[in-house]
């Protein structure tokens, strides 16, 4: 019963309203049994405040009603992503499908794409699965297929960058 509570409190993000839970006096009630049962009507009269017009809809209904059918065909489409990986000029750009896009860093000013910068990217395919020759089953890549577009707001500078500037600037004044 407390597990569905903490559930339902997590997932509608609201403050739990102690007032109800405890009563409108701070003393404790005697008898276990009436808690127990203003504890439940309690519950129920959260599980049908949740969604009363969307309780009687089958999944199919939800699916075909939710964001993620709303968004269409993903080739083409213009999205924001921010930058959290970079392995040499390969970018990982989380744009919060179920993978990340991976996309060439630009030769031009390419040292400001770092992690926690945020680009705009175009975006072809959300997942890169293909059935290859002989095979019975698809192979993904774990990755999203998109085109860099260009920078919006640059991330944080690496550390690695600073200290190598603080050395450099150390070693002309000794000499």
């Amino acid at each position: 019963m407390l597990g569905r509570l903490c559930l339902h409190r997590f997932l509608r993000r609201e403050p739990l309203p102690l007032r109800r839970l405890i009563g409108t006096n701070s003393t404790l009630n005697s008898s276990t049994e009436t808690q127990t049962s203003s504890f439940e009507d309690f519950i129920d009269e959260l599980s049908t405040k949740n969604h009363p017009d969307k309780a009687g809809q089958s999944f199919p209904q939800l699916l075909r009603n939710s964001k993620l059918m709303q968004l269409g065909n993903f080739d083409g489409c213009l999205v924001v992503g921010k930058i959290v990986h970079r392995v040499t000029d390969d970018l990982y750009i989380d744009v919060g499908l179920k993978f990340n896009a991976v996309c060439k860093a630009p030769a031009l000013n390419g040292e400001l794409y770092t992690i926690g910068s945020r680009v705009l990217l175009r975006l072809h395919d959300y997942e890169l699965s293909e059935r290859f020759l002989g095979s019975k089953k698809d192979l993904t890549l774990l990755e999203a297929d998109g085109t860099l577009l260009r920078l919006l707001q640059t991330g944080k500078k690496p550390q690695g960058e600073v200290v190598a500037k603080k050395e450099t600037t150390e070693e002309a004044t000794t000499i």
